[in-house]
């Protein structure tokens, strides 16, 4: 019986013992993290930025360097940075003990639409990214009705499938590397490709893109070998592209 209170004196005692032990150290961990400047932010990294500088996304984020890692929302960090157009998609991450990361995938200008006296400029998913005043060194999609935009938005076409179908052919030439001056979707059955001003492309109704695209390169290529800057290439139709001078 004696033995039997001892061994359980003995337990009691190693259990306060540990409980003792477990509590120093989560005073110990509560210093260093939240009392000391270990965990405080002393770098924010930015991944995938072009366009937009370093500087410029670390201020829309309104990460602050000093801070704590654990404090700062980052959430909020990521509402911040989609605000601006020009970026896609947005990560962040935090690397203890005292650096952020942020991922971006910014948007690539793609094309101009003009509208009223200004130029809207799109990305290759119809985001409106901004609006100038001057035509810029884009390719130019004529033939779309729309009555507002807004920047960081998606225009808001009245056809939305006719835009569908010029977005799909603005990314069928990139995939194909197919430089263009204007894409003219007026006549969702008749869709022409102005290349220069004096070359012109008829691809019809726009199906079968990359077999249709993936011609027009060659045939490009062949003009150009040949010096021949002038004429109408026809890919709308069944059967062999054509090719004939301007009349």
């Amino acid at each position: 019986m004696k033995k039997f209170m001892l061994e359980e004196k003995v337990h009691r005692s190693n259990k306060k013992l540990f409980s003792l032990i477990l509590l120093l150290i989560g005073i110990v961990a509560f210093i260093v993290i939240f009392k000391t400047d270990v965990f405080t932010i002393k770098n924010v990294e930015v991944i995938g930025n072009k366009q937009i500088s370093e500087n410029a996304i670390i201020s829309k984020s309104a990460i602050t360097i000093g801070n704590h890692i654990l404090k700062e929302k980052l959430e909020n960090a990521k509402i911040n940075l989609y605000k601006d157009p020009y970026i896609k998609t947005v990560e962040i991450e935090r690397k203890f003990p005292n650096k952020i990361v942020i991922h971006i995938t910014e948007r690539k200008e793609e094309a101009l639409i003009q509208f009223m006296n200004e130029y809207l400029i799109i990305d290759e998913d119809g985001m409106v990214l901004r609006s100038s005043s001057q035509m810029e060194n884009l390719k130019v999609i004529k033939g779309l009705a729309f009555s507002n935009f807004m920047a960081g938005s998606i225009l808001k076409v009245k056809d939305k499938s006719q835009f569908k179908q010029a977005l799909e052919i603005v990314r069928g030439l990139n995939r194909h590397k197919v430089m263009i001056q204007e894409l003219d979707i007026s006549n969702k059955k008749d869709i022409k490709i102005k290349i220069t001003n004096d070359l012109i492309c008829k691809i019809g109704k726009g199906n079968d893109l990359d077999y249709r695209l993936e011609a027009l390169n060659e045939i490009l290529k062949d003009l150009s070998k040949r010096q021949i800057t002038r004429g109408v290439v026809d890919i709308s139709h069944e059967g062999y592209p054509t090719y004939r001078p301007v009349e």
